[in-house]
């Protein structure tokens, strides 16, 4: 009879521990968490005859992200930002060169990305907890300004509308709230043809962009 008991006491602790972390994986998996995000670009434009990240400019927004996995450690991440893109040639400090040149470009963007929580580093002593992500990225372009050492630059086809770019970054957790977060992004399809030169190794244009942001999460 006293087999009976704790075997019975046994089964309702078990179902008990079942359903409290089933609970708790289902609560993981109906939290939504926002946050805002602020940094800087060094950008260039692919097929401009020049090279180097020399334009600066950039970036805010605002995410929202949700667990994919009980767990917490895939999440999926929709963004809404403000990014600024561009080119500028390589310009001695104070001086106009003939050949200056500067291209700014500014993108209302959508990004999704998926966030995978790799693991921890030791850095400085301490133990920083660091995510990977890699998404797709749609884009409105919201201005252009395009000068040379002569003024403004008119005459030239226009840039796309709209822009389909790649995103590839890492993230790391500073605090609790707290992150910062390195990306990588390049356009998929060109964001302009230009028509005027026909000699380039890399005809089409495309951008290409480096983002260093402080990220804080509700």
């Amino acid at each position: 009879m006293k087999k009976i008991i704790i075997l019975l006491i046994t089964a309702v602790l078990a179902v008990g521990v079942y359903a409290q972390n089933a609970q708790e994986e289902k609560n993981a998996l109906s939290k939504f968490y926002g946050g805002v995000r602020v940094g800087f670009t060094a950008t260039q434009i692919s097929g401009d005859d020049l090279s180097g990240f020399h334009q600066f400019g950039g970036t805010a927004g605002l995410f929202a992200n949700h667990a994919v996995i009980p767990s917490g450690r895939l999440k999926l991440q929709l963004e809404l930002n403000f990014t600024m893109k561009g080119s500028h040639s390589k310009t001695p400090k104070n001086q106009i060169a003939d050949n200056f040149y500067s291209l700014r470009l500014g993108y209302v963007e959508m990004p999704l990305m998926l966030i995978w929580t790799a693991g921890k580093w030791q850095l400085w002593g301490q133990q920083f907890q660091f995510d990977l992500e890699i998404g797709p990225c749609f884009g409105v372009n919201v201005f252009t300004s395009e000068r040379e050492a002569n003024g403004p630059i008119i005459g030239r086809p226009p840039f796309r509308w709209y822009e389909f770019s790649g995103i590839a970054g890492i993230t790391l957790n500073i605090a609790e709230h707290h992150s910062s977060n390195f990306r990588f992004s390049n356009s998929i399809i060109p964001v302009r043809i230009p028509t005027w030169v026909y000699d380039r190794v890399v005809y089409k244009q495309f951008n290409s962009v480096l983002t260093f942001s402080y990220c804080y999460q509700f």
